[in-house]
């Protein structure tokens, strides 16, 4: 597929060939992504090969419609937003889950620069994701939906992806500005579905979300979250995993499939 081919079909799925481009229509992006696409780790855990190549995510994410995580999604983004003339700049992020700790840069998100401001905008986070990309202003919360963040600093100045959780905010994830290449991606990438204590390897996490709700899965249990109530299911069959995946967050996998992640991840868990 040629650069654009795969720009302009992408721009068809998400219902955006007519929006101009501007900021809104990065807002518009990145909400209709993460809604219709799942960021999930089943190629993952599956041990499928999982190539970077922008054809193979196009492939991958938007015609078959089977999602990813951080370094497909925002990959395929990175490269729609750069053909379509906007400034971009690839990031690399330590997930810290709110701890002071050192941690490898396993994750991959972008920034857009349009008329002079600066936007977080990542696609590829799951659950805790943002909706809409983040100005990159410090201290200053910045509402979507039920849900609140901010971009904060450290100690040693690394910006911070902060969400507001019980009155407190927690930090999901360190970023800085300094340059970096799809050469270091291929590294992360590398360690994030390959090596054996990864998340990614070790746990069946899939989610998509909006503005107004979250359905979010791993393991052995469903987590469907609003801005009154969480409801958490114990998946306990075959069957009811299988309906999740291919109902709730429309995965084209078959039976046998749905029948080994649960035996994997669900099942022991469900019976310890």
């Amino acid at each position: 597929m040629i650069d654009m081919q795969i720009v302009n079909d992408y721009l068809a799925d998400l219902a955006l060939t007519e929006h101009p481009l501007n900021a809104d229509f990065l807002a518009q992006l990145q909400s209709r992504h993460v809604a219709k696409h799942t960021f999930n780790s089943v190629s993952a855990v599956l041990k499928q090969p999982l190539p970077l190549e922008v054809d193979h995510l196009f492939t991958k994410i938007i015609q078959k419609q089977f999602g990813g995580y951080c370094f497909e999604h925002n990959k395929l983004v990175f490269h729609v937003l750069k053909n379509l003339g906007f400034e971009v700049k690839l990031l690399l992020a330590k997930v810290v889950y709110n701890r002071d700790v050192e941690v490898p840069r396993t994750h991959r998100a972008t920034l857009v620069t349009y008329q002079g401001t600066q936007y977080l905008l990542d696609v590829g986070f799951g659950p805790q994701g943002a909706a809409f990309p983040l100005k990159l202003v410090l201290d200053v919360p910045q509402q979507q939906g039920h849900m609140t963040y901010r971009i904060s600093q450290n100690k040693a100045q690394e910006y911070c992806f902060d969400v507001l959780k019980n009155g407190e905010y927690f930090t999901l994830y360190t970023f800085d500005l300094n340059r970096y290449s799809e050469a270091d991606c291929e590294l992360s990438h590398f360690y994030s579905h390959k090596h054996p204590n990864a998340a990614f390897v070790n746990n069946l996490v899939v989610s998509k979300k909006t503005l107004d709700e979250t359905h979010s899965l791993r393991n052995c249990e469903y987590h469907h979250i609003t801005a009154s109530h969480t409801d958490i299911t114990e998946i306990d069959s075959t069957e009811q995993l299988h309906q999740l995946l291919t109902g709730v967050f429309s995965l084209n996998i078959d039976e046998a499939i749905s029948a080994y992640l649960f035996s994997k991840f669900a099942k022991p868990a469900h019976l310890s």
